[in-house]
């Protein structure tokens, strides 16, 4: 199943000449810095487009999909897919959770990766983004579309090492909410009847 604190700045002479590494750095703090993030989003991936719901803290989170939901708590993922009835259980590998949730890449790229801005718009910055010679990230390139006023990405578009493209549009970006850790663990009480898989 495949399928981010620092002040917001807001548009303004000194802003506009901030260079990729530096609209990077704003935002990979942002996130890092944030206690929980929650947003709504649709993603795109091998040609099939679905929308959802995204809860963060750390590099943990939960996320629902129309018939699909998957929790990770930083090493176990349970993903759990209404029509088989079943919870898929596994300790994913980076490349992995990139295609579940692109969202997370983003802490890792600012010390290991080249950052190009290229042409935005009045709204976002646009990056392009790619990896180090001596790093192995789990993607090829990335661009990411980043909010002028908040620093939060709007866009993501991961290229990944098997040449799979995943895209994530976000919006009604929130980081007030906190979330409780049993936000990111599958609770077999809540779902009777779902066969568990365990792939580990």
């Amino acid at each position: 199943m495949t399928l981010l604190a620092i002040p917001a700045v807001a548009a303004s002479p000194a802003t506009t000449a901030l260079n990729g590494h530096q609209i990077l750095e704003r935002t990979t703090s942002k996130i890092g810095k944030a206690r929980c993030i929650t947003t709504s989003f649709s993603m795109t991936a091998n040609g099939q487009t679905a929308k959802g719901t995204l809860k963060m803290s750390g590099d943990k989170f939960f996320l629902t999909l129309p018939n699909a939901r998957i929790w990770y708590d930083g090493r176990t993922l349970w993903s759990l897919d209404s029509s088989t009835k079943e919870v898929n259980i596994s300790e994913p590998m980076p490349e992995e959770l990139a295609q579940v949730n692109p969202m997370i890449i983003i802490s890792s790229m600012l010390n290991a990766s080249t950052p190009r801005q290229m042409k935005g718009t009045a709204k976002d910055y646009s990056l392009h983004v790619t990896p180090k010679a001596s790093q192995h990230l789990a993607f090829t390139s990335a661009i990411i579309d980043v909010d002028k006023k908040t620093f939060l990405p709007s866009r993501i578009v991961l290229t990944l090492d098997s040449g799979q493209t995943v895209t994530l549009n976000t919006n009604n970006v929130d980081l007030t909410t906190n979330h409780p850790a049993s936000t990111f663990v599958f609770n077999k009480n809540d779902y009777p009847g779902y066969a568990l898989i365990d792939l580990r």
